[in-house]
């Protein structure tokens, strides 16, 4: 299994790498392979398979057609310019995480057009799609109601997630 993890130099992207390199398996796939990039060359791990840390901009022409190139079997993506910024800079907000995404999203359903290609998609979300006030706990039927720029881009990130997913271009989930 080949992985890719898009925003393995931020938190959580490191934390996955380290924890997917040392259980060695996914659902009892063995990972023969990691792709690991970020804006900046992420660290690199002690891993049995093959590594390879990339510096790339997902909102650039042609970031995403490289990364998938290689036809990852699962793609973690978590690359994202975070609430402050992005709500300070409406434009680079827009363009890492809507365009970066959609781009992403676009490379995959490219390559399907060469040959077969559906492969796993993991992407973060964030509770500010749902505004405020938020209840205790927010349900399924919950309304999609952001209050900022992040949220918004968001909201429209999973919004086209599912409708890739639901054409069977890729299998995607958000959380």
């Amino acid at each position: 299994m080949h992985i890719l993890i898009i925003g393995a130099a931020g938190m959580i992207g490191r934390k996955l790498s380290r924890a997917l390199a040392a259980a060695g398996t996914v659902n009892g796939r063995a990972i023969q392979r990691m792709t690991l990039a970020d804006i900046v060359v992420p660290e690199t791990l002690d891993f049995g398979g093959e590594i390879e840390t990339v510096a790339t901009d997902l909102s650039r022409p042609g970031a995403a057609s490289a990364l998938i190139a290689s036809r990852p079997d699962l793609i973690f993506h978590f690359a994202a310019v975070v609430s402050g910024e992005a709500e300070a800079d409406f434009e680079k907000g827009y363009s890492v995480n809507l365009d970066g995404t959609r781009a992403l999203f676009e490379a995959i359903r490219l390559a399907g057009l060469e040959r077969p290609y559906a492969p796993r998609v993991v992407f973060t979300s964030s509770i500010v799609v749902f505004g405020e006030p938020l209840p205790p706990v927010i349900s399924d039927t919950h309304c999609v109601t952001p209050l900022t720029s992040y949220g918004t881009q968001k909201a429209i990130c999973e919004l086209l997630l599912a409708d890739y997913s639901r054409r069977g271009i890729f299998d995607g989930i958000a959380i």
